[in-house]
This record gives C-alpha cells, structure tokens and sequence, in this order.
C-alpha cells in the first residue's frame, strides 16, 4: 500500500476495534488479493467454535448496489457469520441485505461529492472563523 491508503486503512482499522476489540478475541487481518471481495476477515475462538466476519472498504460517496451485493454473496459463499461494508460518514449506500453491517468512519465525512478528512474539515471551519474575526474574509 501507498501513503494516502496506510493511512485510510489505519483509520478503518481504528473503526473496525472500536467495534471488534481484541479485549474480546478479535483479530484482523486483510487480504492479500487487492480489490476482490472481501478485503479483510475478523475473526476469533468463543467456547470452541471460529466467528467471522468478512469486512470491505468502499471509500466513496456513493456505494454501488453491485459491492453490496458481492459481499453479500462472498459472505454466503464463504463460513462466515456476517459481513461489514465500511464507508465514510455521510456516503450514500443503497439498502443493506439482512447480515451486512455498514461501519460509517467518523473521521472521513462526504462534503460535497468528495471525501474530506474530518480534522480538516474543522480546520477549515477555524480558518474561515479567523479570516473573518480579522475582516479578511
């Protein structure tokens, strides 16, 4: 991966533990594969059984039908318990089957039709104040 996509991937991996812990057994790891379905397997061992979810990135402001549906179907496809589509804050996503969870990044929001990093989105909202308070706005 690349600079711009480290960084994205660790904001996912942030969200993905905010809701997976690995206090409770979690572990992450992706795909090697690339852009195929999906791009990340969570897993863990409760009371002698494996719990998987299949996780995708789709960094966008709008998600296709056609990505849903392909985790859909690389969960049912698969022996895995449910699967996850993870999006920025605000993205439009078509409806959601029954065993797909969509994850919405807090710190990636849609402004506009493009995706902005939430700290500079406040950042610019402070600017703005400070150009104004000055008269320079």
């Amino acid at each position: 991966m690349g600079g711009i996509k480290d960084s994205t991937y660790l904001d996912v991996q942030k969200a993905l533990a905010r809701r997976f812990s690995s206090l409770d057994g979690w572990k992450f790891s992706w795909s090697s594969a690339g852009s195929t379905q999906p791009e990340g397997l969570i897993s863990r061992r409760v009371a002698g059984r494996t719990e998987r979810v299949l996780v995708n990135v789709k960094m966008a402001p709008s998600v296709p039908a056609n990505t849903v549906q392909a985790l859909q179907a690389a969960a049912s496809a698969g022996k895995v318990d449910r699967a996850v589509l993870v999006v920025p804050g605000g993205a439009a996503v078509p409806e959601v089957p029954e065993g797909v969870d969509v994850l919405e990044m807090d710190n990636w929001q849609i402004v506009g039709n493009r995706i902005a990093w939430a700290k500079n989105i406040e950042r610019s909202a402070l600017l703005e104040e400070e150009r104004a308070r000055r008269g320079l706005a």
